[in-house]
């Protein structure tokens, strides 16, 4: 049995949670994976897992093990990767998530810049609104905006936006342009985006000096994803409140005007986040550091 292996197969299947999910991660069957950890409990003679038909949990001799092979793996890796560095450029695979409008808008029209600077890395690009697991799902990085509630992640700070309140021009000369935002309340349709963390609503939000204003709008429409939300605003249905990044094409063509221009929003800051690790390996760090640069050549996304 190839020990490195084994144990590396063990620490997937604590941080996934199941044999299964660990043995998509590895991309290996889950026979394999089970045999393993098999042949590794049978060589320490202890049982490092407690198997049910429902749920896979440490032993307690499972869980100091893990702690210390976690250490082991991580400095091989540093090893490793240390001898490597020098001679090799950057190269293979890694798996990267982001927002639906980052993603679009933002990371895949420059991912041709990257690929020329490092044409040896492949990247996995998730794109949507679910906050993945990075650990359980075997993601390198992902980038997120918003707090970071994971802890535990190693969060580092790439970027801000402000959000911009705004509709079609055809839509602002049939039904007025609001001066203030509690006119969003009467005589008013709005579009709804949903929290994929809450199931409801996102609520409209505004400050002015140091006045701070939270609504939740009659929704004309709501909608789960930000490029439909944006597709929405573009076809007249309504005032929808979108990140400046997501709609400055738009405005700057006069597909969509801006309103309440002096209740400027707060601040959201946007994160690329990774699991942490003492060394991480070269194609992640590329990666990293190239979106850290492509965020602050941005003006609308520059951090301040």
């Amino acid at each position: 049995m190839d020990r490195i292996t084994a144990m590396s197969a063990f620490v997937r299947v604590v941080e996934a949670g199941s044999f299964t999910k660990a043995a998509d991660t590895l991309n290996v069957p889950k026979p394999a994976v089970t045999r393993l950890i098999q042949g590794l409990e049978a060589d320490l003679q202890v049982r490092l897992l407690q198997r049910t038909t429902r749920s896979v949990t440490v032993t307690a001799e499972g869980a100091t093990y893990y702690e210390r092979v976690v250490r082991l793996l991580g400095d091989l890796a540093d090893i490793e990767s240390t001898a490597k560095q020098s001679l090799a450029k950057p190269s293979g695979r890694i798996r990267v998530d982001a927002g639906a409008a980052v993603g679009t808008m933002v990371i895949l029209p420059a991912l041709p810049e990257f690929y020329n600077s490092y044409p040896d890395v492949q990247v996995d690009l998730g794109i949507g609104n679910r906050n993945v697991d990075l650990i359980a799902e075997g993601v390198d990085c992902a980038i997120r905006a918003g707090e970071i509630a994971e802890q535990f992640l190693v969060a580092r700070r790439i970027g801000e936006f402000h959000f911009v309140t705004c509709a079609t021009p055809q839509y602002l000369a049939a039904h007025g342009t609001p001066a203030v935002p509690s006119e969003l309340q009467n005589g008013h349709s709005t579009i709804g985006l949903m929290s994929t963390r809450t199931g409801r609503s996102m609520p409209f939000r505004f400050a002015k000096d140091s006045e701070h204003v939270e609504m939740s709008p009659p929704h004309r429409l709501l909608v789960n994803d930000t490029n439909a939300y944006l597709a929405a605003g573009l076809s007249g249905l309504g005032l929808i409140q979108a990140p400046g990044y997501s709609v400055q094409s738009a405005l700057d063509a006069g597909q969509l005007v801006a309103v309440f221009e002096d209740w400027r929003t707060t601040a959201n800051p946007i994160h690329v986040i990774y699991p942490p690790n003492r060394f991480l390996s070269a194609k992640v760090r590329v990666f990293i550091d190239w979106t850290v640069t492509l965020f602050e050549r941005n003006t609308h996304l520059r951090r301040r």
